[in-house]
């Protein structure tokens, strides 16, 4: 298919994104998942001569993912193009699914988290394909990044399944077009304790679960100083823990028999992805022992590994050439850690090297999130550039 200016194909191919619903059903009940954004994604690769097929968790129908894959005229290596389809929900924003340009900046749900990112990868896929670049281009794009990561399980678990080669993989999540080469890994715990109520003019009668609720309070934030005093990590600083929900109680003149929290740990990469369940497994045998009566349950909620990219490689050497590209083009990017989890570590961890480059702006989660129109056009030409090269180096 004849092709247009790659800056004004990807800010087209971002307000057609944007303008497809795809607000995660599991963080906002009702909504409508990624079937018709992944259709049109779908189609698009397709008419740029990706061979294209779906993946849908059996857990959820509404959760669709796309794997489009093209061989060049002369085999070579494999490169994974990786982002997601999904958003958060739309909460007090106006008029959410219209991208809207003012200045250096296009405004919409998406736009930065990630719907300029996968515009880029589709957009850089067809300049690879048109080019005649040798190996294998794969793009994924997948369901569920915002909460559960369904769709890049499923995506993962079926090229695998097909025994599928991948020798790198670049995720276009938000960075600024800077190379994320590390990000945090985290783990929540779900604390409860039990007692027995009582009148709470005879609190002798009752067993308090609030007041060890109290203490460990104390005891997590006590654990969070201590993480902040091993040295950091160069990208990444320190770990961390929180209490990030507590309640307990149910009437002003009652001892409460039940207290919970929400733990969160942040780990490191070379950390167990545990370590919050045996951290606050720990706090919490400390806190009972001193607490006649009082049961405690302590139970993981969810885990996810840290990571950081392969010092050498081919995620290295993809990431060389991507900042070569970038550098040419622009601003020459920085190397940088993430604070928070991405889906690259479940790439690495399946055996494919990966790195983080993508467009970013400001507002992610927010009412007025919005990407850079500069790194938005600058991407996909960077891209496809380094992509090229890497396979042709290959």
């Amino acid at each position: 298919m004849p092709r247009s200016d790659p800056a004004s194909e990807v800010l087209e191919l971002t307000r057609g994104l944007v303008a497809i619903d795809s607000v995660s059903p599991s963080l906002a009940p009702g909504a409508p998942g990624e079937a018709a954004i992944a259709a049109f994604a779908a189609d698009r690769l397709d008419a740029a001569g990706f061979a294209v097929r779906c993946v849908t968790p059996a857990a959820d129908p509404r959760r669709v993912s796309v794997i489009a894959v093209r061989d060049g005229p002369r085999q070579g290596a494999t490169v994974v193009l990786n982002g997601h389809l999904d958003t958060v929900g739309v909460e007090g924003m106006d008029d959410p699914f219209t991208a809207r340009a003012e200045d250096d900046r296009l405004s919409g749900r998406g736009t930065s988290d990630m719907k300029g990112g996968v515009a880029g990868i589709i957009v850089a896929a067809g300049l690879l394909a048109a080019a005649g670049a040798p190996g294998r281009i794969i793009v994924t794009l997948v369901a569920d990044e915002e909460d559960a990561s369904l769709g890049a399980v499923a995506v993962i678990d079926d090229l695998i399944g097909e025994a599928t080669r991948m020798d790198a993989c670049l995720i276009a999540e938000p960075t600024w077009l800077d190379l994320a080469v590390a990000h945090r890994g985290y783990g929540v715990a779900v604390v409860e304790m039990e007692g027995r109520a009582a009148h709470s003019s005879q609190p002798g009668e009752g067993i308090d679960a609030l007041k060890p609720l109290g203490d460990l309070l104390v005891a997590v934030a006590g654990r969070d100083h201590e993480l902040h005093g091993v040295p950091e990590h160069p990208l990444l600083a320190h770990g961390s823990l929180m209490t990030t929900v507590a309640r307990g109680g149910t009437a002003a003149f009652t001892i409460a028999a039940h207290a919970e929290a929400v733990i969160e740990r942040r780990t490191l990469p070379g950390e167990s992805p545990t370590a919050a369940y045996d951290d606050v497994r720990a706090l919490v045998d400390a806190v009972v022992a001193g607490a006649p009566g009082v049961r405690a349950h302590v139970r993981p909620k969810i885990a996810r590994d840290a990571w950081e990219m392969d010092a050498a490689g081919p995620a290295a050497a993809l990431a060389e050439a991507l900042a070569a590209s970038l550098a040419a083009t622009g601003a020459p990017p920085r190397r940088v850690g993430a604070p928070y989890w991405m889906e690259s570590a479940l790439w690495q961890a399946a055996g494919v090297p990966t790195v983080v480059c993508g467009p970013a702006g400001g507002g992610l989660h927010a009412v007025d999130e919005w990407v850079d129109l500069t790194q938005l056009r600058r991407f996909p030409v960077a891209l496809a550039d380094a992509v090229g090269k890497f396979l042709e180096a290959s």
